[in-house]
């Protein structure tokens, strides 16, 4: 089948660039036996042209007053829902999220302009009173940013937007499994009419990626993706250590269950936790840890549910969970499964693979808690369910996770958030709610496992700078120094 969208190529300098020699690969719709939705090339020399590009305008664009940089952003938030439609329809074709998703995802491109703004002032504060100087946050310089599949737009746009308000120019690579999407948003900054270099975007796979967080000229790098590529990030960036460099790698994130939490409140939450998306989320509830007097219960209503939970086609308005993102992702999910079992997890309600695509349904493990499968992070619809003695014990457990991204708690005793707080060292601690819909109002990222530094949330503004002290005296003030002044005096009293 012939390709259903045209690759424009990578988008540098203001225009993009119609593709020649390099790399041919496709995306493809999860949701339909993967068939071709855009063949791309990652071009051979796409890093080196886009990273000049950038810092060729980033001084013009540092020295911009921030009002005129807000001004650009502005314009493009107005002209943003003209392209909602279209970044929409490629995220669900290329990735199989249900189209009411995308269309969530579509819209926040920008609701991030206004809520940036507004966050400036509070994140990159001015000097405490009595300092003596200014307190500025000067621009990194070029900001490269690679992303997901999962959010391919959103975990874009959530870094683009801060780097270029406060003064930084960007180079984008999108997920190689998601190009359309890449290509949809970046027509919305040439229908905004930026200047030439400040924004580029570039496509291509692994080795591009690693081209670009290498880069001797990339002064910031935001990484959204799994933990060993991080890891191969950081060790490729290890004699770069004036590099700013952000790294948000995935969870495994679990909800504690008490026993006098509210039942359907649990169950809602634990759902759209482990769910949305078909649990191909970083903030996906994947443990669930329960208190003896509830946890019979608890289990039952889940296995209920998730029995009763079928994925369908991510087009139709009504589908809650589409297919996996692809038929590789949903080959995986199933090796996983097959080794947590073989370690001894019991299938309270098994996956199932079903034909026509990347679909698969939900499942529930019983699991003693722990097997080695629990610092295995997922990306499918899928949860590990275990009884913990008493409270003191699921809050051990809990805590007993290399990663560190999200955390719920579930109980009428409100007060206990500050002990959950203090035991389960997570980025996101939720009392009473779903481990996802984190808010950029707030900081997010995680610890251990989950990565460093907040680049998606309110912090995003402070990690795209560095701080200056600027400190001055008026012409011809002499600074007081009595060591000084006596040995000059002996000088002049020596030449008289």
């Amino acid at each position: 089948m012939s390709n259903a969208h045209a690759f424009r190529g990578d988008y540098i300098h203001g225009a993009f660039v119609p593709p020649g020699d390099g790399v041919r690969f496709v995306s493809r719709d999860p949701a339909h036996e993967g068939r071709e939705v855009l063949a791309a090339v990652a071009a051979p020399d796409a890093v080196d042209v886009a990273v000049a590009a950038a810092r060729r305008a980033a001084g013009a664009w540092r020295r911009l007053p921030l009002s005129e940089r807000a001004a650009h952003l502005q314009r493009l938030a107005a002209q943003a829902k003209a392209h909602e439609g279209r970044i929409a329809e490629a995220i669900s074709q290329e990735m199989g999220k249900p189209l009411a998703e995308s269309k969530l995802e579509a819209a926040s491109v920008a609701a991030k302009v206004q809520a940036t703004l507004s966050q400036l002032a509070h994140e990159l504060p001015p000097a405490a009173p009595g300092a003596p100087g200014e307190q500025r946050f000067h621009a990194l310089g070029v900001m490269a940013i690679i992303g997901p599949f999962n959010f391919p737009v959103h975990l874009v746009n959530t870094h683009v937007i801060p780097a270029l308000l406060t003064g930084n120019t960007v180079v984008v690579k999108p997920s190689e499994v998601t190009p359309l999407s890449g290509q949809r948003y970046a027509e919305l900054f040439d229908d905004a009419g930026f200047p030439p270099g400040v924004f580029n975007l570039i496509h291509g796979l692994g080795p591009t990626g690693a081209a670009l967080a290498a880069h001797p000229d990339v002064d910031g790098l935001i990484f959204t993706g799994s933990y060993a590529t991080g890891r191969r990030i950081r060790q490729a960036t290890f004699d770069q250590p004036w590099k700013q460099i952000s790294l948000e790698l995935g969870g495994r994130n679990p909800a504690v269950v008490l026993d006098d939490a509210d039942l359907n409140q649990a169950v809602r939450e634990i759902l759209l936790g482990a769910l949305l998306s078909s649990g191909q989320r970083c903030t996906a509830t994947s443990r669930v840890i329960a208190t003896p007097g509830i946890a019979p219960k608890l289990r039952a209503r889940l296995a209920e549910a998730f029995a009763a939970v079928k994925p369908g086609n991510p087009m139709d308005p009504h589908t809650f969970l589409g297919p996996l993102s692809s038929l590789a992702a949903r080959d995986r999910f199933m090796e996983i499964l097959a080794a947590f079992r073989a370690e001894g997890a019991e299938a309270i309600v098994e996956s199932v693979a079903l034909p026509g695509g990347a679909y698969v349904t939900p499942s529930l493990y019983a699991v003693r808690g722990d097997e080695a499968c629990l610092r295995e992070e997922l990306f499918g619809p899928h949860v590990d369910f275990e009884v913990a003695t008493s409270d003191d014990d699921a809050f051990e457990r809990a805590a007993n996770n290399p990663y560190g991204l999200s955390a719920s708690l579930f109980t009428a005793r409100t007060e206990l958030v500050d002990t959950f707080y203090d035991r389960v060292r997570a980025g996101v601690i939720n009392l009473n709610r779903s481990t996802n819909g984190a808010s950029g109002m707030l900081p997010f990222g995680g610890t251990g496992m989950s990565g460093n530094g907040r680049a998606a949330g309110s912090l995003a503004p402070r990690l795209c700078t560095f701080p200056v002290a600027v400190m001055s005296e008026p012409v011809g003030r002499l600074t007081a120094n009595a060591a000084l002044e006596s040995l000059l005096l002996a000088q002049e009293t020596s030449h008289s």
